[in-house]
This record gives structure tokens, C-alpha cells and sequence, in this order.
């Protein structure tokens, strides 16, 4: 009896489950038919080997998350609640919280859709150059260094920051953005507080990525510094790639073998093959995790701020991006931010 007391009462959370991710779960079918028939039309396999690495990935950071959060609760009755019987309130918090079943249908259909949408965002960046051949980097790198007072910002930034150790740092802070990015979006589909707040961080996440990454990115079709070269346009940001090579022999630049990985992907038709640099979808996505923090807490909010400052800085050090990705990329973020908002209250 009772369980299946259990099965009916799952099925009956499931409903409202799907009710409350609907907008999500709409977007993410409407960019997953776009990207389908984008393929049909141009007769691409609808399959990315970036998608089956980014879902390892998640395989081996959702039992770190779990960790994390349960570290986290513990502090909190630790620092905060205080209770006379820890164990006991800490083994009833837990439960309650594994219990919730309206908490766990709508946390795991929000994180599935955004992993469906994760690969099929994959796709349609694997399809930037059959749609619109890489063209717009020379001009991008005219644009920088007109901005910059005929100086490219890459040069500027290396009078302050051009040392093996605060690039190696800064380098930790731009791999460090992935497990962050996944952990964000990990918390928002399973925090039921002020529900509001968290679907609009996913559907300002899931807009950024839709607009910047797959639209503007394929408008606007360039490589980056690191293969202004490798693509033709000529030896400009030879200097930086040199530099960082140099770097490397002291202290590690990781972003070089992900450069290198990603380079012979694409020239090889391999499995990773992802290039894309305007705009920048690290410091996009960066600026929308502030955001989202800003409206939990003002300390991590301004944490995060520091956090996307590196990101800004990393994307044109490490010699992915230039400045003005960067710098569209934050405009990208609030508007899609103010668009989500809008949309989460109109499906409230």
C-alpha cells in the first residue's frame, strides 16, 4: 500500500513539475527543431563530439556538487542554526530535502532540459563555418585597436598583468569558469526558494547562449587571436602566441593545448572542433552567473564581479578573444537578463 501510495504520489508531482518548466523546457525544444533543421538543410549529421565530452564532464562534477552542498548545509546549521541536536537536525534537513518531491520532478526536468540544450548548442556551433565562413577577424582586430588608442589591448593588458604567474593564475580562473558554470545551473533547477529568481537566471542562461553563442556567433564569424594567424590573416597576434609559449616553459598555460586540441579538430574534422570568438560566451556567461548572485547575496555577488573581471581579462590574455567580444558579450548578458525576467513573469 504504501508504495504505491509512493508511485501515485510521484506521478501526481510530475504535472506540476513539467507546469513550472514549461517556458524552459518550450525554449529548449524550439532551439533543439532550429538547430535539427539547420542540419537537414544543410545536410550535417546532427551529433557533436563536444556535447559527449561536456556530458562526461557532468558525470564527474554532479557527485562533486552533491559534496559541496552538503558541506554547505552543514556550515549553515554549524554558523546559523545552531540546533541542540546537530546530528539529528542535519539527518531531518536532509531528508526533507530528498523528500521534497515537487523540489527533485522540477530540479530534474529543468537539469535535463538544459542538458539537451547543451547538446544541441554544441551542433549548432560545430555549424558556424558551413553557415558563414570565418571572415570578420581582421576587422574585429582594427576595431580593437582603434578603440584602444591604436594599440591592441592584448599589449595594454600585459603591462599590467604580462608575468608567467598571473597568466598561469588567470588561466586557473578561465578552466575554473566550466565547473562553476555547471554548479550555478545545477543549484537553480533544485532551489525551490524564490522560484522566480532561479528560472530567470536559466532562461537568461539559456538566451545568452542561444543569441550569442549560435546567432551572433555565426553573423559574426571569427576565430580569435590565437588563429589569426593559422587562418590567414596574417603574423599580428604572433607576438602574443609567442609570448605565452614563453610563459609556458615557466610556469603551465594550459590554454594552449585546448588551443592546439580545438585547432586540429577543426582542421582535421575531429571530434572537438568549436571555434568561435565573437562574442565571448566565457565573460557572457560569467556576467549572467554575477547577476544571478547579485540576487542571492551581495557578497557573492561582488565575489563574482571579480570572478567575471578575470574572465574578461583571461579571454584576452590567453589570446582567445578580443576586447570588444568581451565588452558585447556584457551588453549580450543584460539584455537577455531583462528579456528573461520578463518572460519568467509573464509564465508565473
Amino acid at each position: 500500500m504504501t508504495m504505491q501510495t509512493d508511485i501515485l504520489a510521484g506521478r501526481s508531482a510530475i504535472g506540476p513539475a513539467l507546469w513550472r518548466n514549461r517556458l524552459l523546457i518550450g525554449l529548449v525544444a524550439l532551439h533543439f527543431l532550429g538547430v535539427y533543421a539547420a542540419c537537414l538543410i544543410l545536410g550535417y549529421p546532427f551529433g557533436s563530439g563536444t556535447a559527449s565530452t561536456l556530458i562526461s564532464l557532468l558525470q564527474v562534477q554532479v557527485p562533486l556538487f552533491l559534496v559541496i552542498l552538503l558541506f554547505w548545509r552543514f556550515g549553515w546549521m554549524v554558523a546559523v542554526v545552531r540546533p541542540k541536536r546537530p546530528t539529528a537536525w542535519f539527518a531531518n534537513d536532509l531528508r526533507e530535502i530528498l523528500l521534497d518531491r515537487d523540489r527533485m520532478f522540477t530540479g530534474a526536468f529543468a537539469f535535463l532540459a538544459m542538458c539537451l540544450f547543451a547538446g544541441s548548442f554544441t551542433v549548432g556551433k560545430d555549424l558556424i563555418p558551413h553557415v558563414n565562413p570565418f571572415s570578420w577577424d581582421p576587422y574585429f582586430a582594427w576595431l580593437d585597436r582603434t578603440l584602444h588608442g591604436g594599440t591592441d589591448p592584448w599589449q595594454l593588458l600585459f603591462r599590467l598583468t604580462g608575468t608567467p604567474a598571473i597568466t598561469t593564475a588567470i588561466n586557473a580562473a578561465y578552466h575554473l569558469w566550466l565547473m562553476l558554470a555547471y554548479f550555478m545551473i545545477f543549484v537553480a533547477c533544485f532551489n525551490v526558494s524564490r522560484h522566480d529568481k532561479h528560472r530567470t537566471y536559466l532562461v537568461s542562461d539559456l538566451l545568452c547562449w542561444t543569441i550569442g553563442g549560435n546567432i551572433l556567433a555565426t553573423l559574426f564569424a571569427s576565430v580569435g587571436p590565437v588563429y589569426y594567424a593559422a587562418f590567414g590573416y596574417g603574423p599580428d597576434f604572433t607576438p602574443l602566441m609567442d609570448t605565452l609559449r614563453g610563459f609556458n616553459e615557466i610556469s603551465p598555460v594550459w590554454a594552449l593545448d585546448v588551443q592546439e586540441m580545438l585547432l586540429h579538430g577543426y582542421m582535421n574534422d575531429g571530434p572537438l572542433k568549436g571555434i568561435s570568438a565573437m562574442p565571448s560566451m566565457h565573460v557572457a556567461s560569467t556576467v549572467t552567473m554575477t547577476i544571478y548572485a547579485f540576487t542571492v547575496s551581495r557578497v557573492i555577488g561582488w565575489m563574482m564581479v571579480g570572478f567575471a573581471t578575470l574572465i574578461l581579462m583571461g579571454s584576452v590574455q590567453l589570446g582567445w578573444h578580443y576586447a570588444i567580444d568581451g565588452y558585447l558579450s556584457i551588453a549580450l548578458s543584460l539584455a537577455c537578463w531583462a528579456i528573461a525576467r520578463r518572460l519568467v513573469r509573464a509564465f508565473a
